[in-house]
């Protein structure tokens, strides 16, 4: 049998770091070394990110562009009209994915959220018989409306669901990377047997434990108390403000910890506000974004990874990517029981949780695993077995196999 050919299209991704660009990196990699002949192709707002990104090849895999350098469609994208920049990223998209389909054979068109990129590739598939997969990492809805109380935003945030709907209703197969979206989608009528899941993973043979950087943690101040981290965007549903508070005030009552956040974002003025406020610098070490190829060192010298996320509509239906890392990684996690962290953490098996939003309970976890080494330990090898056995990447895209040949046998 000829290997599968695969269109993946894709908001943004590799050389931009983000988990989208992660996921999909990853996806593509692994559907390589299963043999499969994946192709990715971009979105025009790529490019807000990586100005001068240009047709590729990255680690044997085709990365296309698409480039909107002039006219009015370029200029309403570059200006972020509402409404009027997400048409104008449909129909560029849509355009590049016409004359790529012209030229070139595929088996599948799949499709990555947000939904204009579904849309686009909808139309596009559609427009030469071929089968059409739209995988969902987050409801667009609830990722780009801010503010769902406001007028304005609400208009928004119903057109976004409709269209993401629409999307799901006319694909031939849909991929979520969580159960609870999958739940969300049965809810709105669409049926079980067009639905599959493929999770978020984790290369185990790229993120092994390693040692404790000594020397990296004494310039960072870290030695002598246990150091609870974080590493990841400071998105804020990611909770890190109301981390900071937790800690100083876990630290009034006078337990002795460190805290270390790498990374920035959203909440990153928020949090440098908390901390100068509180004079909190000396046990809480905020370092904003740090080289990509220094993360490890960071990674080394934390002794329990925290995700202490807000309970939103997003964190209870999304899996986060960066806690299966830390779990690969052999790392202890202290995490908020959000939907999104009980799909990847066996309470006291390979984490610990805490009731999101609630500081009482957050000191009274955190206490327990930054006191006591043989429980990190534990928490961490099993974690670590956990992934191996269950997350690795080579063995998570395998289930793509029945979400392709549904579509295929759905578009007969």
């Amino acid at each position: 049998m000829p290997p599968l050919r695969v269109l993946h299209v894709l908001d943004h991704s590799w050389p931009i770091l983000d988990g989208y660009a992660q996921r999909s990196r990853s996806i593509v990699n692994s559907q390589l070394q299963l043999g499969m002949l994946p192709t990715v192709v971009t979105g025009p707002l790529h490019q807000q990110d990586d100005a001068g990104a240009a047709d590729t090849v990255f680690e044997g895999v085709r990365y296309l562009r698409t480039v909107s350098d002039r006219g009015l469609l370029s200029h309403a994208v570059n200006r972020k009209w509402p409404v009027v920049r997400e048409a104008a990223v449909v129909r560029l998209l849509h355009a590049r994915l016409l004359s790529l389909l012209r030229n070139e054979s595929f088996d599948i068109v799949h499709a990555h959220s947000p939904s204009l990129c579904g849309r686009a590739a909808q139309s596009a598939a559609r427009s030469y018989g071929i089968p059409f997969v739209y995988e969902i990492r987050a409801f667009w809805e609830d990722s780009a409306v801010k503010a769902p109380s406001n007028p304005l935003a609400s208009i928004r945030y119903r057109l976004a669901r409709s269209l993401e709907t629409r999307v799901v209703r006319h694909a031939d197969a849909v991929v979520g990377i969580a159960n609870s979206i999958l739940r969300d989608l049965e809810g709105r009528g669409i049926p079980s047997g067009k639905l599959f899941h493929v999770a978020n993973g984790v290369d185990t043979a790229r993120f092994t434990p390693c040692p404790r950087d000594s020397a990296f943690a004494a310039t960072l101040g870290l030695d002598g108390n246990p150091t609870l981290g974080f590493i990841g965007t400071l998105f804020p549903w990611e909770g890190l403000s109301w981390l900071v508070s937790a800690a100083i005030g876990l630290r009034g009552r006078g337990f002795k910890f460190k805290l270390l956040i790498v990374g920035d974002g959203a909440e990153g003025n928020e949090v440098r506000r908390i901390i100068k406020e509180n004079n909190a610098a000396d046990y809480i070490l905020f370092t904003g974004r740090v080289p990509h190829d220094q993360v490890h060192r960071y990674y080394s010298v934390i002794d329990a990874m925290i995700y202490p996320r807000l309970s939103i509509r997003l964190t209870e239906l999304v899996t986060p990517l960066k806690p299966l890392e830390a779990m690969a990684l052999g790392k202890a996690i202290l995490g908020s029981d959000v939907g999104g962290i009980r799909e990847l953490i066996e309470p006291e098996i390979t984490g610990i949780v805490f009731k999101p939003g609630n500081a009482q309970d957050f000191e009274a976890q955190a206490i327990r695993i930054l006191s006591d080494s043989r429980l990190r330990q534990a928490l961490g090898e099993s974690a670590r077995r956990k992934v191996i056995a269950e997350k690795d990447w080579k063995t998570v895209v395998r289930a793509y196999e029945p979400a392709y040949a549904a579509a295929i046998r759905n578009r007969k």
